[in-house]
């Protein structure tokens, strides 16, 4: 960070001579996904970056609300869990996009060995310092899962005294608190989050309304015994009760996506424990050593037959970092031990152990960078009765790219990256729970090349990029099972701008367009050949407004789109019904009073009915109603 400095502070003075209205937004922001410290305009990758400002002014209450409102990732509650959503990214479909998506929480990884996605509402939202999302890039550093990207989340290292309350209609109620200390020699801070629901749908056929809640809490301790070494332990706990909805018919959905239809709610409570260490060290003026590891228990209890799961998770990480003049590489160690236990059914086990190293040269205006990873990922199968299995694969991953600088306001870059997808543990059984087969990981190619351009009042990135993958991993509704599509490509634009355009008014846009074709399936018989990946928008698009009426009150509007898709199942695109287009247009006003903040919001303000689209009058509603908050926040 040290090294940057000089060049970050050059270009701030440079934009604040230029234009007085010059938003923090528009500088270059140092972001560090590849463990080597750089600037986003000048990395070889392909990034998004939110800083917490940018996170606070939103007036977002979730993770997964700020993603959705303001970032390319496509976000959908998964079947009605606003707790526990989806994130898709580059084509690879709402249903398993999250799968090919690695998210680590200061490095922590976050992905799990089967089919539940990211607990990203574990996460205080307010604990929040960056968000970094690498798209087709990632492999070298985050391996297994890495096909689209990946997204690093980094929280806050230093105390904030903050109490923050929100109330809205459906029974919406948020707190968020956070405090600290900081001393010479060590460091204590503490977050909690709560959140709750009275639900959105109407009472199911027993009564039960599909209300939820959420808690979490985190506290971390950080000791520096010397100058040049830090200590730290890490406990987080989150619990999560929540009810999903039950699906409608198309006739049902457009008549009133409120109503139950006779439906019963199926309640889930979800409940994990992490507790992480970690040392870093200074070995010598241009070598750091880094060691973390975490141990993470959780059970997830569906309470209408579905019976308990309960998962150990174990990550470990060494990692050296060398940082010389104009030279930087990252070097380590990765493992990742996952088992599930079915009481009663069976145990099934997922282990990645993985060893990287990824390096950057800069000369004069232009930086090269190459990278390498080969990772060992073994399954076992313990059935209570019957034969245990095994299986056992060997990948490797390799990112070779470039930037070059033309001006003081353009840089061009470009990367090649290869990445893969072990299978989860649920792929390895149908429908009906009976153990199916190992099925063959995911591999692909991707190419990226993009452009960043920097003004005193501007700052745009575009990319252009082309996927090929084999052996993409799906389910095959027909059939109940999961297999692989034998080869398919993808293929895209993506295109960011702030825009500061005077003092008081600022505007943003990302837009993805995006194509996924099938180009060999044979479980299909051939039907599924050159037809579209379902689930997949072409058109994803958020649009920002920013309005300051003065120095203590400002107004923020977006808006986000996505176009209509093929519904989730439908690999042949013939289903009479399509994913319909997603609309939801926000507001947010804020007001600062001697350090208490008012907020005023209004979520989905058009009341749009969105859904996710399964198959024919198979429709499951999601962000359907017009939702009103307010909020206070005490800085103290």
């Amino acid at each position: 960070m040290k090294k940057l400095l000089p060049l970050y502070m050059g270009a701030a003075v440079a934009l604040s001579h230029s234009s007085v209205w010059a938003d923090s937004v528009l500088l270059p922001i140092v972001i560090s996904a590849t463990k080597m410290e750089t600037l986003d305009t000048e990395a070889t990758y392909a990034s998004e970056v939110y800083r917490a400002d940018e996170i606070e002014e939103s007036g977002a209450t979730s993770l997964y609300d700020f993603l959705n409102q303001n970032s390319s990732m496509v976000i959908l509650p998964s079947y009605g869990n606003p707790y526990t959503q989806r994130v898709d990214m580059r084509g690879y479909g709402i249903s398993g996009g999250y799968q090919n998506i690695v998210i680590t929480v200061d490095g922590r990884r976050m992905n799990n060995i089967d089919m539940s996605p990211q607990l990203l509402s574990s996460i205080p939202l307010k604990s929040i310092d960056r968000i970094e999302i690498t798209k087709g890039s990632g492999s070298i550093l985050y391996g297994d899962g890495a096909m689209a990207g990946s997204i690093q989340i980094y929280t806050k290292d230093a105390p904030t005294n903050q109490l923050s309350l929100l109330v809205g209609n459906h029974g919406k109620k948020v707190g968020s608190f956070s405090t600290g200390l900081s001393e010479a020699h060590f460091q204590l801070l503490v977050s909690a989050d709560h959140s709750a629901l009275d639900g959105f749908s109407e009472a199911d056929s027993s009564g039960e309304p599909d209300e939820s809640d959420s808690n979490s809490s985190r506290i971390q301790l950080r000791l520096f015994p010397t100058e040049e070494t830090e200590l730290s332990i890490e406990k987080e706990h989150a619990m999560i009760n929540t009810r999903y909805i039950g699906h409608l018919t198309e006739g049902e959905f457009n008549d009133n996506p409120a109503q139950n239809s006779g439906n019963l709610y199926t309640p889930q409570q979800f409940e994990t424990d992490v507790v992480t260490l970690g040392l870093t060290t200074t070995l010598s003026n241009h070598l750091d050593l880094s060691l973390r590891h975490s141990q993470e228990d959780k059970y997830s209890n569906f309470l209408n037959g579905w019976g308990r799961a309960d998962y150990e998770y174990q990550t470990d990480e060494i990692r050296i970092n060398y940082d010389r003049d104009n030279r930087k590489l990252t070097a380590g160690f990765q493992q990742f031990d996952g088992d599930r236990t079915n009481a009663g059914v069976n145990t099934t086990r997922k282990k990645n152990s993985g060893y990287f190293v990824q390096g950057e040269l800069i000369r004069n205006n232009t930086t090269f960078s190459l990278g390498g990873r080969s990772e060992q990922m073994d399954y076992t199968y313990a059935p209570t009765s019957g034969v245990s299995r095994a299986s056992d694969h060997h990948l490797s991953a390799y990112d070779i790219g470039l930037n070059h600088t033309i001006n003081g306001q353009i840089s061009l870059f470009s990367n090649y990256n290869t990445a893969f997808q072990a299978p989860d543990v649920d792929r390895f059984f149908n429908w009906g729970g009976s153990f199916n087969d190992f099925i063959s990981p995911a591999e692909s190619k991707t190419v990226n090349i993009g452009v960043n351009q920097v003004t005193p009042v501007s700052k745009s990135k575009l990319t252009l990029y082309r996927s090929n993958l084999d052996n993409e991993i799906y389910y095959y509704a027909n059939g109940f099972t999961n297999t692989n599509i034998d080869q398919s490509h993808k293929y895209g634009l993506e295109l960011q701008n702030h825009y500061q355009w005077n003092e008081p008014i600022s505007t943003s846009i990302n837009y993805a367009y995006t194509r996924a074709i099938i180009d060999q399936e044979n479980e299909g018989g051939g039907s599924f050949n050159g037809k579209d990946l379902p689930g997949v928008s072409r058109h994803n698009l958020t649009l920002g407004l920013k309005f300051r009426l003065g120095p203590d009150a400002r107004v923020v509007a977006s808006h986000t789109y996505r176009s209509a898709a093929y519904a989730a199942d439908d690999f042949s695109n013939l289903f009479l019904q399509k994913q319909q287009p997603y609309h939801a247009t926000d507001l947010l006003y804020t007001q600062t009073l001697e350090g208490v903040v008012l907020t005023a919001g209004v979520s989905n303000l058009f009341e749009k009915s969105n859904g996710i689209w399964v198959e024919d009058d198979v429709i499951y509603p999601v962000n359907f109603t017009r939702n009103w908050n307010i909020g206070v926040k005490f800085t103290f």
